[in-house]
């Protein structure tokens, strides 16, 4: 599999598959007894369906959700996971992890089981972005294209995928006239951080907003401008995330959607709420495109029954006017607010930035683009130096296409050394919430730390 998902590595920004990947993962998965570890996750739902498609079947499962033997509406049963361990060397167990770090999380579940004796191992990260690259290579031959609701389904390496590429560069143009550059940095996805507050304060938030203590909000005018200089230097932003802290509580939040739509260059646009705030009439509106889908991350085991309910309220609003939604099921977090200095050589941190899951989200904040969520928080609050990163308000066109062309070569950023992933960071219940107290306790933590 390692060297199936190295050629779709290698394939994937030419937009095309090859019969070989195909006749590889027939040899590797037809006429075994396959079964899916985590089947009852988002990466499962995916996964099954594509090897549906190629006439594979799943002979059962297994999730640390089941407690009893269940199908949940699928053609096989599920298992709870210390199950795993009637599973012989025979059998082929797929681990549904949607990044690599759930995948190691999983191997080390299924060993412990199985006591180091059992079924042959599969990545299924890496299996369903090369099944996917084959199914949308088969729709392209019939001159048709995957829907964006599944392309954004499966994490982070569709955003460099020669299809999804075209695909959002259309649903632009359907809105306002693109001129799609030849020239110009291959730099493509980033998350615009709106604000730093949220209404929650869920003790593991990847963007630490609990920790920032602070109320800011960008103005439009700074929103914009920093879009329009950074679609300057590139040839097309595939992908914008509008994250925050909380976007729908940006006082202007209808109005920036309404600008953002506006640019030419920025194709795909997501949207991230805790849906625990109801958008207005007028950010519903905005919100109503073929290229806009509103991401509800789902906190429901960890927020409250008054909470879940306006969670449900929203979603359902938004729906009604037409917005795209998606729900996801965060349940399982990586404790990362530690910024404390590891002692991971550079090897390691090389194949830790390779395969991470931060990597894709990228952020760009007040001018100043950041590799992912950790280096940017961690700088803001002081805890990690601010190196590798570009300065889109000190430099030119053509300076910022140079530099975007190393900050995509980096083969790892000095922020790794300071983040808990190259380490194993430890596995939480996700959007755990917080009291003030544990805030502030939380908060001398972080300052007892020194950069």
């Amino acid at each position: 599999m390692d060297e199936l998902y190295q050629e779709y590595e290698r394939l994937m920004c030419e937009g095309r598959a090859s019969e070989h990947m195909l006749d590889a993962v027939l040899h590797e998965l037809a006429n075994k007894p396959i079964y899916i570890y985590g089947a009852l996750g988002r990466t499962a739902t995916l996964l099954m369906l594509r090897l549906n498609e190629l006439a594979i079947s799943i002979k059962g499962g297994f999730d640390r959700r089941s407690s009893s033997t269940v199908t949940n509406g699928l053609h096989f049963a599920v298992k709870p996971s210390e199950q795993v361990s009637e599973l012989s060397e025979e059998d082929v167990l797929v681990l549904a992890a949607g990044s690599a770090e759930l995948f190691r999380s999983m191997q080390f579940e299924v060993n412990k089981f199985s006591a180091g004796i059992g079924p042959k191992i599969i990545d299924g990260r890496k299996l369903t972005y090369v099944l996917q690259n084959l199914h949308c290579a088969n729709l392209a031959r019939e001159e048709k294209h995957e829907n964006l609701m599944t392309c954004i389904g499966y994490h982070t390496k569709p955003f460099k995928c020669e299809y999804f590429m075209r695909l959002t560069e259309r649903l632009a143009s359907k809105e306002i006239p693109q001129d799609i550059k030849t020239d110009g940095s291959t730099f493509n996805s980033v998350g615009y951080l709106i604000g730093e507050w949220c209404n929650l304060k869920c003790a593991q938030c990847c963007e630490a907003v609990p920790y920032l203590d602070s109320k800011e909000m960008v103005s439009i005018d700074e929103i914009v401008a920093d879009l329009k200089k950074l679609t300057a230097s590139i040839t097309f932003l595939h992908r914008l995330d509008i994250v925050g802290g909380e976007p729908f509580a940006h006082r202007n939040i209808a109005a920036i959607i309404k600008e953002i739509r506006k640019l030419p260059g920025i194709g795909y646009i997501a949207v991230f709420t805790n849906g625990t705030i109801m958008p207005s009439d007028e950010l519903c509106a905005a919100l109503a495109s073929e290229r806009v889908i509103v991401t509800n991350s789902d906190y429901s085991q960890s927020l409250n029954d008054a909470q879940k309910k306006k969670i449900k309220d929203t979603i359902e609003k938004l729906k009604r006017h037409g917005v795209q939604v998606v729900q996801i099921a965060d349940r399982y977090w990586f404790d990362l607010i530690q910024f404390q200095r590891n002692t991971v050589n550079d090897q390691e941190l090389e194949k830790n930035y390779r395969d991470c899951f931060l990597e894709s989200c990228r952020r760009l904040y007040r001018g100043t683009l950041f590799h992912c969520a950790v280096q940017a928080n961690g700088v803001k609050l002081g805890r990690i130096p601010k190196t590798n990163v570009v300065e889109l308000h000190t430099a030119c066109a053509e300076e910022i296409r140079r530099q975007l062309d190393v900050f995509e070569s980096e083969r790892f950023i000095e922020s790794c050394r300071y983040c808990a992933l190259p380490i194993g960071a430890k596995e939480v219940q996700a959007a755990l919430q917080l009291k003030d107290g544990k805030i502030r306790t939380r908060q001398k933590q972080l300052d007892a730390s020194t950069v």
